[in-house]
């Protein structure tokens, strides 16, 4: 068989890339809920030396089925190399926030010492500081609830890209198995048909949860990035 046709190997995005667990992993927890039960037997990949025996005037399903593989495994790169660039969205909010507490924190002192000193100019600028440290603390707490949205998203992406490629894989199984039967090749009795087939509809309903889920994550995330306030000139 093709390497290409292989099943992808079990694979965690939230360990692999980093994801945050809160949130997450009630997402992907979700994603497995909405999958259905797995097969009680995963059908036989068909071997590439029993495709082979298939006249070529036969294989335009399995060919088509292939491209669509390796659209799925580009949209997979896509959704990885999405969440690996948008990684410092975080950094940079963490960041916000430090200095907005530290802000804060400068803010209460001054406050003591105004009070202390009974000096108006000193506790005007406690109160003007105060007033601008909060403004940058709620700022910075709305650009971390983007940043947390953000991240969840990319990681639902890459985990629905992820169930797509599995879809695929089961999909070109499938293509073989057929093309085989339809040319009369003896070998395809060797293949359970029937199981290919539920292994199709279970990964078809394993990627349709995945990709509903990672478009709830997207709207949120659009909802979460209206709030966040513009980047300072």
């Amino acid at each position: 068989m093709l390497d290409s046709d292989r099943r992808p190997a079990a694979s965690s995005s939230t360990r692999r890339l980093g994801a945050p667990a809160a949130g997450l992993s009630l997402l992907l927890g979700a994603v497995a809920g909405c999958a259905g039960p797995i097969a009680s037997r995963t059908p036989t990949l068909v071997s590439e030396s029993d495709y082979a025996r298939v006249p070529d005037d036969r294989g335009q399903r399995v060919a088509a089925a292939r491209l669509e593989l390796a659209a799925a495994r580009d949209a997979l790169g896509r959704a990885k190399l999405n969440f690996i660039n948008d990684e410092n969205e975080g950094d940079l909010a963490r960041s916000d926030q430090a200095a907005a507490k530290a802000d804060l924190k400068r803010a209460a002192s001054e406050t003591k010492a105004g009070k202390a000193s009974n000096e108006p100019a000193l506790k005007q600028r406690a109160l003007d500081d105060t007033a601008a440290a909060q403004l940058d603390k709620r700022e910075a707490d709305t650009r971390l609830a983007y940043a947390r949205k953000l991240e969840v998203s990319r990681t639902a992406q890459v985990a629905a890209a992820e169930h797509k490629v599995t879809l695929r894989v089961e999909q070109v199984n499938l293509a073989k198995l057929l093309a085989m039967e339809e040319a009369g090749v003896p070998a395809a009795a060797r293949y359970d048909r029937k199981a290919a087939l539920e292994r199709v509809a279970e990964t078809q309903r394993a990627f349709d949860a995945a990709q509903a889920l990672a478009a709830r994550a997207a709207r949120e995330t659009a909802a979460a990035k209206e709030q966040r306030p513009p980047p300072a000139p």
